[in-house]
């Protein structure tokens, strides 16, 4: 430990995806604690995409680039424990779990993980659900109703989203969900969601580095966690409404 800090030799290993070992176990603790993680599960695991995407979401709450990689800036952050509650990056939205009546409609995926339609159970999937995509802010707002649930109990939630390069921006327009597909594959992460009219999408990404940037070729990417959370809350023919 430094003389006079909270800094450990952590600070010193520059952590991205593939790496392993207990500075890995530490970022993941700690960003558990501060709320960007969530379920409970080991600490032990490699850093893996889901890491980097709690990774970029803490530094983007922290005014950092959010590249998913954890250098000096990012462990000066996650190490300052002897901030208050006001001092720290906390975190809030898609990692905080969802509360009881709203749990994402039940699915398994197909053997091999191959990609595969998939239809929300009788009953299952979110009522009311439509998706609202800002360009300028890059962010995708679902509002949904809980089954079973009246106008009263509407929620919204953001997320943050990589959308068209300047050479080829995301059309803006009125859509609705056309189809709903599991494990599309590299490069569209765990989830695809097709539009239509036209041939725009929502998918995940193995890049999350890029999420919050114009870096696509016109779709709209998101983290796979984040993409996850709206997918199984969807039905082919919810509106979604770009801008």
């Amino acid at each position: 430990m430094r003389e006079g800090s909270d800094f450990v030799w952590f600070d010193r290993v520059v952590l991205r995806p593939g790496a392993a070992g207990p500075a890995v176990a530490e970022a993941r603790r700690r960003l558990r604690k501060l709320g960007f993680i969530f379920p409970p599960g080991s600490d032990a695991r490699p850093y893996d995409e889901a890491l980097a995407a709690a990774v970029a979401r803490f530094q983007a709450a922290c005014g950092l680039r959010p590249d998913g990689v954890v250098g000096p800036a990012t462990w000066r952050r996650l190490l300052e424990d002897r901030l208050g509650p006001a001092g720290r990056c906390r975190g809030a939205g898609p990692e905080t779990p969802p509360s009881p009546g709203e749990e994402a409609a039940p699915w398994a995926p197909p053997a091999g993980d191959a990609a595969s339609p998939w239809a929300p159970a009788a009953g299952a999937a979110a009522a009311g659900a439509s998706i609202h995509v800002s360009l300028a802010e890059r962010r995708l707002t679902l509002r949904w109703r809980p089954p079973g649930t009246d106008e009263a109990d509407a929620r919204e939630l953001s997320f943050p989203v990589a959308v068209g390069r300047a050479a080829s921006p995301t059309p803006a327009g009125r859509y609705e969900v056309s189809e709903l597909i599991l494990h599309p594959g590299p490069p569209l992460g765990t989830r695809w969601i097709r539009l239509r009219p036209g041939a725009c999408s929502i998918h995940g990404t193995d890049e999350p580095w890029t999420v919050g940037q114009a870096a696509t070729p016109g779709c709209i990417r998101m983290y796979n966690k984040d993409v996850e959370f709206v997918f199984h809350r969807l039905a082919p023919g919810a509106p979604a409404l770009i801008a």
